[in-house]
């Protein structure tokens, strides 16, 4: 006998009612459960643990006998088929009352009232008595948290029903109401009430069939031959003791005798295949009573499950991350034992583990002896482990040049023979586009994503299979997963037989009602209902029994590739393919902590100088380079595991000052500090090595490195000590033509000074020197410029300043005259926003965005001008709510004399506010007809089109630059520290699907705290950041990738003191350059496979091929090999290669 919850069949002359449609409460109350009072106290389970429901009510149903019971053997909440906690069921509550006297003229209504109800998944109910049937749906409550504080706002959650007349019986009836849909409500009291006074009597007993259901399934019966399809008869035996009943079918054949205990009993009842489809009247019959119950047979879902079981890899959040860290490869140890504890299972219950995170694997065969690591391969061969790709669950904020790193452990996996075929991002809503290129290139063939649709939304309307492709057409097949703890939603962690075919019939039934179309799918779980969770292997055995019961559906234990490869094999001709970048939705809950993301972002920026330096030296022959491998590996992982999505602990918000929030985010922030700590030193070892063979001069020189592929001008921030230019001694700076770089003071130390040079025209992949000339007398400090009229110009911009609201009213492009401001905006351009959600953060949640205030710069004074050989500077500030106003907000505009560019500085200090609130940048271009691009790790995204549909589009992750672009020319704007960008509206909807914008509009969003869990609650203290802005004619990706990456992208310097000669060594050098404008060169770090190799990265930024060739100091062609991002050969060494539109490979170098 098994106990289930089946769905009732639905009455086509049902009547649908909605909440709160009372036209004032009948006379009299026939019968009443619980107190009006907005509490729940008197019910049962009241303080303990809802989610354990089902095992005090089996098929989470009560039974209620008017007269007999009270409140408390009514569980307080009613759970619905949305509700994970309580196992998915369809709650029920049945009362069986008497009458004395005929009252079948009466008519009643059925009151339920609610003390609270879930915010956006309120339950839709069935309610029935004596074959009246009805719907209606329930109200939505205002606290989805109630059920673990206790606390609600929501007032007179109602609903009623009215029941005709004629429906009331003389003797026992009995009342259901069930949840047919959504999640959970809380009772308050259930009354039904009367037109008329009916007298109640102790009711009969007797047996009631509720209902008979069909599973699309085909069970065994005695034999292996004998196919049966299950039906579930649900039955009420009102007695004290047991009782003996006969069922039949289909008119009078024979099903057999059953034992029902007092209470429900669910009883399976299987009857021979080849009912598809038809209607079979069952009946049971109890002494001269016979109850019938008519039931469609559901055709079988001839279908296979793949059950894939892993743990989601948290680095923190349900524990301090040194805990979480050694817990990951203890995992790796149990999952090996498991593996030989299910070795005689049958083939498809065996335990099987995939590795969700190659960080783990990599550590633990790192660490483990020789006959751990054979078990472990074994067990791999045998197809009982599986280890995936990619380290762990990234966000977007990570740049290219990381995921090197990131991948790395594959090529160890590829040393030992373990086959890595298919790449796992778990619980992130997005992933980078590089990977689709990277991927393909070292063996993975697919991608599997088990998205959280939490406070986001997720692609596509049901799982989709198809190819995803990189921006040059590399594909992967990829898989949209549902979540990826679906399994456990089911109960296949508590071994729960009955939630779990529950789950598994349901599941299957929603992908067919949402236009799934194939046989067989891939469910992800883990061993236990969260995350970071160990395995276990007592799933094992319920697959086991359910594939010795059922015929269909079938379930198998299975590594995540499984699935895949049958897909690959059997459907892969006719997939859909999206050649489209994946937007996370997650990544703002890193503005939460903008100090420490520009820490990330400044210190990825430097390790791409840092590498390029070393690549320099180890171009030059330089011996050492390959010693510094394990420490530019460590910076790396520093940064992965800052940018990867775990924040902090699960209560972080809720909970900011206690000791798990506070140890996980200092262990957190720890990540990126070190790394950027780490890379200023590696920044004296890559200059320890180059400095040796740089110019040298009786006069103190100053050289600048440039790690990017081709020849490049920046602004550059050097710090010169007095012994090199005495304190207000006049000074020149020049190249070897004696041609002079611009140069202003910025700030002094007691020993030196910062100065904001402007390095002219550095070698790609190279350097420059110049000597410094100490001239006679002081330096002269120009003028400060005029503000006539609140305009500021120069040969390529005229800037109007908003006097009242700070800012830039209108600013114009000379050259063409044209305005790049939209008049029309509420903001300015570089206004300063801030925002409050007025105390609800849920509403993002919800996915609406009704209850904000926005208020802008206060009290702006405009303070002064600076002149300057590099650029002119205009000087305000203003009151800001959130903002430490004795400091206020402080913005420099510079206007550059000598390039077409503007930069806009800001600086405040930020108050702690745990309220949710943000802060903006508004950049409200007037670009007719434009679109708004940004690019992403491996491409360049037009904003709402060629991104997968439903990924994010609100906000989003930019690495270097955004562009308002229309065929006559682009405005661009990069900034160092901040990347998250809105793109054409604030959040007035934050999760709009059309993925449009009607007006050019940027907001640079630069820090809030909207979330609910893992991210901080507030922050605080000084933060400053800049922003960098040009317009040109053209609109190619190579421009604008051109200055986003030199804007970020730091040019090193280093002042080196005068010689006692000229040593005649070159002033100036290139070590290598791609050869081709569209071809952008993103990193060239030292190879792993060659000591003086380097390993250089190259994308194709415009569409069109490419003949490209790497040329030398000379221009001569240098031969280089084609290989994958692991620095694995993927064929012979040529000396040119012509990339495809958008292509994006990787070369080594074998020196020069």
């Amino acid at each position: 006998m098994n106990n289930r919850s089946r769905p009732f069949l639905l009455s086509a002359a049902a009547v649908l009612l909605s909440s709160g449609l009372m036209a004032g409460p009948l006379p009299e109350t026939v019968w009443q459960i619980g107190r009006k009072d907005g509490k729940e106290a008197e019910f049962a389970l009241y303080g303990k643990p809802y989610s354990g429901v089902k095992d005090h009510f089996p098929g989470a149903t009560a039974l209620y006998t008017v007269g007999q019971s009270d409140a408390s053997d009514i569980p307080f909440v009613i759970p619905g088929p949305s509700d994970s906690w309580a196992g998915n069921p369809n709650g029920s509550i049945l009362v069986h009352f008497g009458t004395q006297d005929d009252a079948s003229g009466a008519s009643l209504r059925l009151v339920m009232d609610f003390v609270e109800v879930h915010t956006y998944a309120a339950p839709r109910m069935e309610v029935s008595l004596n074959g009246f049937r009805t719907e209606v749906q329930t109200p939505s409550g205002s606290n989805q948290d109630y059920l673990d504080n206790h606390q609600t706002s929501s007032k007179g959650l109602s609903v009623s029903v009215d029941i005709p007349s004629g429906t009331l019986r003389k003797g026992d009836n009995t009342l259901m109401i069930r949840t047919l849909s959504g999640s959970w409500a809380v009772l308050d009291d259930i009354r039904l009430e009367s037109s008329d006074a009916v007298a109640l009597c102790k009711p009969g007993g007797g047996v009631s069939l509720m209902s008979a259901s069909s599973a699309p399934a085909l069970v065994y019966g005695d034999s292996q031959d004998e196919l049966l399809h299950p039906v579930t008869l649900q039955i009420v035996n009102w007695d004290r003791k047991s009782r003996q009943v006969e069922w039949t079918y289909d008119g009078g054949r024979e099903g057999g005798r059953i034992s029902l205990s007092p209470g429900l009993n669910s009883i399976e009842a299987g009857i021979p295949e080849g009912y598809d489809g038809k209607t079979v009247e069952f009946a049971v019959k109890s002494g001269r009573e016979v109850q019938t119950a008519s039931a469609v047979i559901s055709p079988a879902y001839r279908w296979t499950v793949y059950l894939v079981q892993h743990t989601h890899t948290d680095i923190g959040y349900t524990k301090p991350q040194t805990e979480i860290l050694t817990e990951h490869l203890r995992y790796i140890d149990y999952a090996i034992e498991y593996c030989e504890a299910t070795e005689n299972y049958p083939d498809d219950s065996r335990f099987r583990w995939t590795c969700e995170a190659s960080w783990a694997v990599r550590e633990w065969l790192r660490i483990r002896p020789k006959e751990q690591v054979d078990k472990f391969l074994h067990f791999v061969k045998n197809g009982q482990i599986e280890v995936t790709a990619m380290f762990f669950n990234m966000s977007e904020l990570s740049g290219e040049n990381n995921y090197k790193a990131y991948l790395e452990p594959v090529a160890r996996f590829h040393e030992l023979g373990i086959p890595v075929t298919t790449a796992m991002q778990n619980d992130v809503n997005g992933v980078a586009w590089c990977l689709a290129d990277y991927l393909p290139d070292i063996g993975v063939k697919y991608i599997t994503m088990g998205s959280n649709g939490h406070r986001a939304d997720i692609p596509f309307d049901r799982p989709m299979l198809y190819k995803w492709e990189s921006p040059s057409g590399k594909s992967l097949l990829s898989f949209r997963a549902d979540h990826y703890m679906t399994g456990n939603s089911w109960g296949i962690d508590r071994g729960d037989m009955d939630s779990f075919e529950n789950g598994v019939f349901s599941y299957i039934g929603s992908l067919l009602g949402r236009g799934y179309e194939f046989p067989l799918i891939a469910v992800q779980y883990s061993g236990y209902s969260t995350d970071n969770s160990p395995p276990s292997k007592k799933e094992c055995e319920l697959i086991r029994d359910w594939n010795e019961h059922y015929a269909w559906p079938k379930l198998r234990s299975a590594t995540a590739h499984e699935f895949l490869q049958r897909i690959d094999e059997e459907y892969s001709e006719n997939l859909p393919v999206y050649r489209a970048a994946y937007p996370d939705w997650w990544t703002d809950g890193f503005g939460s902590a903008a100090r420490e993301t520009a820490a990330s972002r400044k210190t990825q920026s430097d390790m791409v100088t840092v590498e390029g330096m070393l690549s320099m030296s180890a171009l030059g022959g330089d011996s050492y380079i390959p010693s510094t491998r394990d420490e530019l590996r460590r910076i790396h992982e520093n940064l992965l595991f800052y940018d990867e999505h775990t924040f902090g602990a699960s209560e972080s918000i809720w909970d900011p000052a206690c000791e798990n929030s506070q140890v996980q985010w200092a262990e957190k922030g720890s990540y990126v500090w070190e790394a950027l700590k780490s890379t200023q030193m590696m920044y004296e070892t890559a200059i320890g090595r180059l400095q040796g063979g740089l110019y040298r001069s009786s006069r103190p020189t100053l050289t600048f490195f440039n790690p990017a592929g081709w020849d490049r001008s920046a602004l550059a921030t050097v710090y010169i000590d007095f012994e090199i230019i005495p304190r207000d001694r006049a000074f020149s700076i020049v190249d070897e033509e004696g041609h002079a770089l611009d140069v202003q003071p910025l700030r002094s130390r007691s020993e030196g000074r910062y100065y904001a040079i402007w390095a002219d025209n550095v070698p790609a992949l190279g350097y420059k020197t110049y000597e410094i000339v100490l001239e006679d007398g002081n330096v002269q400090t120009p003028a400060a410029p005029e503000l006539k009229d609140n305009v500021m110009e120069n040969g390529w911009y005229r800037i109007t300043f908003d006097p009242a609201r700070g800012g830039i009213s209108s600013l114009v492009d000379k050259s063409t005259g044209e305005e790049l401001v939209d008049s029309s905006s509420e903001w300015s351009l570089g206004g300063f926003i801030y925002e409050s959600l007025e105390g609800d953060r849920h509403q993002m949640e919800r996915k609406v965005f009704e209850k904000y205030s926005r208020h802008g710069l206060e009290d702006v004074k405009f303070t002064g001008t600076a002149a300057g050989k590099v650029y002119n500077s205009v000087f305000y500030e203003g009151k800001a709510r959130g903002c430490d106003p004795g400091y206020g907000v402080r913005i420099e505009v510079r206007l550059f004399n000598n390039v077409k560019r503007i930069e806009m500085s800001y600086s405040m200090r930020r108050l702690p506010e745990t309220d949710p609130s943000g802060i903006y940048v508004a950049f409200p271009f007037s670009k007719q007809g434009a679109k708004l691009s940004f690019d992403v790790p491996g491409g360049v995204v037009n904003a709402g089109e060629n991104q997968i549909p439903r990924t994010a589009t609100a906000w989003n992750t930019v690495q270097n630059f955004v562009s308002a672009r229309n065929d006559e020319g682009q405005v661009l704007v990069s900034c160092d520290a901040v990347p998250l960008f809105m793109m054409g509206e604030l959040l007035n909807d934050p999760y709009r699907l059309e993925h449009k914008h009607d007006k050019a509009h940027v907001f640079s969003w630069v820090m809030n705290n909207y979330w609910t869990t893992n991210f901080r609650a507030s922050q605080e203290g000084e933060l400053n950041w800049t922003y960098a802005l040009t317009s040109e004619d053209g609109c190619s990706n190579a421009e604008a990738s051109r200055f986003g990456w030199g804007n970020r992208i730091p040019m090193y310097s280093r002042v080196i003191p005068p010689a006692s000669e000229t040593n005649g060594k070159a002033r100036s050098f290139s070590y290598l350059r791609p050869e081709g404008g569209n071809v952008l060169m993103t990193s060239c770090v030292p190879s792993h496979a060659e000591d003086n190799a380097v390993l250089i990265n190259l994308r194709e930024t415009d569409g069109r091929e490419a003949d490209f060739r790497m040329l030398d100091a000379s221009g001569n062609p240098v031969p280089f090999t084609v290989v994958n991002v692991l620095d694995e050969d993927m064929g012979g060494e040529v000396k040119s290669y012509r990339l495809k539109p958008y292509e994006n490979i990787f070369i080594r170098v074998d020196g020069i």
